[in-house]
């Protein structure tokens, strides 16, 4: 009984989890990427902003074990993805697709020990069946600058951070609820651009980390984000990323005025 006792409490800080998304109709996929490790089993590579996968509990690096009650721990990636897809495709009474995972940086040190992956004892997330109202209302290519203070009781932001690909930038895992960080705009899987005014996209995930660190000695952080959809499609059109070149962008002026139309309409 002990062991089956340590095996839970060091599953549940390895952040051993069983997911079950589904699919919506207003929603193109499942939103999440899988990366192929050099063995398996593989990773969670990315996770979209207002996806069913982030409603669902899915994190970035998370390690990939299991699929429908499937051992998918040691098959090649090729039969991974495809189990996925046809997972996926052929959920046509909308019973979801069930993940089961844990935080890569506990995996191996689990393996190690001989601890068992059992769905059991597995913490359970489950994707709304319909998207979130606060999702439908997201506003669309809008980058967003979030103050997060800490009073004098407050230990932490409340943020989850994981680093960027090729640990190139930094991302928003999770934001806890009723955290500094939560009475904010911040939300799972922002990227940070700017850290109290200074562009950092493009530095490295552990400089940044680092910048966090000490904003949080003093007690106050100003981030400037952007989800996952505004983050490529900024990339893809060449609109400028910082804050400064961004506001003199003719796409910031043109948002701004139809912004203005919309709120002038919706008064009329």
């Amino acid at each position: 009984m002990a062991v089956s006792t340590n095996n839970a409490d060091a599953l549940r800080t390895a952040g051993f989890r069983l997911c079950r998304l589904y699919g919506w109709s207003n929603y193109n996929g499942l939103g999440f990427s899988v990366q192929a490790a050099p063995q398996p089993p593989h990773l969670i590579r990315s996770i979209k902003s207002n996806s069913p996968a982030a409603a669902g509990g899915l994190k970035i690096r998370d390690v990939l074990l299991g699929i429908n009650n499937q051992d998918v721990s040691e098959i090649k990636y090729s039969d991974l993805t495809k189990m996925i897809k046809d997972a996926s495709d052929n959920d046509n009474n909308n019973n979801g697709i069930e993940l089961l995972v844990v935080q890569q940086m506990y995996y191996k040190s689990l393996k190690k020990k001989g601890v068992s992956f059992d769905s059991k004892l597995a913490e359970r997330f489950e994707t709304p069946k319909t998207m979130p109202s606060d999702y439908i209302t997201f506003p669309k290519h809008t980058p967003r600058t979030c103050e997060i203070h800490l009073s004098t009781i407050d230990e932490s932001f409340g943020i989850e951070i994981i680093e960027g690909e090729h640990d190139i930038g930094l991302y928003i895992q999770e934001v806890e609820v009723n955290s500094p960080a939560y009475r904010t705009s911040l939300r799972k899987s922002d990227r940070i651009i700017e850290i109290d005014d200074k562009f950092i996209n493009n530095e490295s995930s552990e400089m940044i980390i680092r910048k966090l660190y000490k904003a949080k000695l003093k007690r106050i952080v100003k981030l400037y984000v952007v989800d996952t959809n505004t983050y490529k499609y900024f990339q893809e059109n060449n609109i400028p990323l910082s804050s400064k070149e961004y506001s003199q962008s003719a796409f910031a002026k043109k948002l701004s005025i139809n912004s203005y139309i919309n709120q002038y309409e919706s008064l009329c």
